[in-house]
């Protein structure tokens, strides 16, 4: 029999430590997602130990989707008692979406296990499955040394890249031979010509950055196809899954290092070498930046009506509102340029 609990009882669960709230006359304990709450956890300081049905069922301090309400649920504790519950019927937050799963997490993957052997089972229902977040651990590889170069914290980008970008400016400006010892050596750039060469590598890597969102990751691998599936989950599915992981959200250096060298080594053919470097280390000063901002709009509390609390808005939406749309992370202009902004 579920418990009820007086709005009295509620306000007594009122800090980071101890939150409860109640919404629609239903109780929740969501003290373990505060750290995860994709508004950050500073706004719902003043909320916490409230009957906030009236906020949440607003857009003036944070907009909800149905797959926000959706996750709720699973911090469902009780119900207000009977006397202190509202007059007027409501249905249910997130009903809708919770109407049109046909699975129960726990009947199609077991998430105390190892993730990839097992995603290939969602079937015809993954790309419905990947876009209804949780807020669970997940693993992937059952080898402790995989996992472990699976995930990364924000620190090791720049730690990793940063150095990296400083050498190829060094080498686009002073010269020194390829990797790679058939491409001859170029002349050496000014330090004008490394700023403007840079400069557009950055605005390449924005494309590249959209374009790898849009036409990669968020192409629908065939449910035929173990191996696609494997593929896509690893490459983005997760993050959509368990968005709030604070370890899947940048992308750990060996991988990003593999795609470095897919782009840049077949260019080396194509652009002198001193313009190539030039131009790789803006694209990775894209990247580095991508990548952060990436993860403070996911943890960050950015200061009202500032850049990054309008990305951190948008990217919230393409979460949980509209993944078809909204591909930028860094910025919107690739969306409003190809006509995908999410409004």
């Amino acid at each position: 029999m579920a418990s009820c609990y007086t709005l009295g009882e509620v306000a007594n669960h009122s800090s980071f430590n101890d939150a409860w709230v109640a919404v629609d006359d239903k109780v929740y304990n969501i003290t373990p997602f505060l750290k995860s709450h994709p508004g950050g956890m500073a706004i719902t300081k003043e909320y916490l130990g409230k009957d906030i049905s009236d906020v949440i069922h607003t857009s003036s301090v944070h907009q909800h989707s149905d797959t926000a309400y959706a996750m709720l649920q699973d911090f469902h504790i009780g119900y207000l008692t009977k006397t202190q519950r509202g007059t007027k019927e409501t249905e249910a937050p997130g009903s809708e979406l919770l109407a049109q799963k046909k699975w129960k997490e726990e009947e199609i993957v077991d998430w105390s296990k190892p993730m990839l052997v097992q995603v290939h089972r969602v079937g015809n229902l993954y790309d419905q499955w990947i876009h209804v977040p949780v807020d669970k651990e997940l693993r992937l590889f059952e080898s402790n040394f995989m996992e472990f170069f699976s995930k990364s914290p924000w620190w090791v980008v720049p730690s990793v890249w940063v150095p990296v970008i400083l050498y190829i400016l060094y080498m686009s400006v002073f010269g020194g031979p390829s990797v790679m010892p058939w491409i001859p050596e170029t002349p050496r750039l000014t330090y004008v010509e490394v700023f403007c060469y840079a400069s557009a590598g950055i605005l390449l890597w924005t494309l590249i950055e959209y374009s790898l969102h849009r036409f990669i990751f968020h192409a629908i691998p065939p449910s035929s196809s173990r191996f696609l599936m494997t593929m896509h989950f690893m490459l983005h599915g997760q993050h959509h899954k368990v968005p709030m992981d604070p370890f899947r959200l940048v992308f750990p250096p060996v991988p990003a290092a593999i795609i470095v060298a897919i782009l840049y080594f077949p260019a080396q053919h194509f652009v002198p070498l001193s313009i190539g470097r030039a131009l790789l280390a803006g694209g990775l000063i894209g990247y580095v930046c991508y990548d952060l901002t990436h993860y403070y709009v996911h943890h960050g509390t950015p200061t009202p009506k500032s850049y990054f609390a309008s990305m951190k808005s948008y990217h919230m939406a393409h979460h949980y509102r509209n993944h078809n749309r909204g591909f930028g992370i860094s910025s919107k202009l690739w969306d409003v340029i190809l006509d995908t902004v999410l409004h």
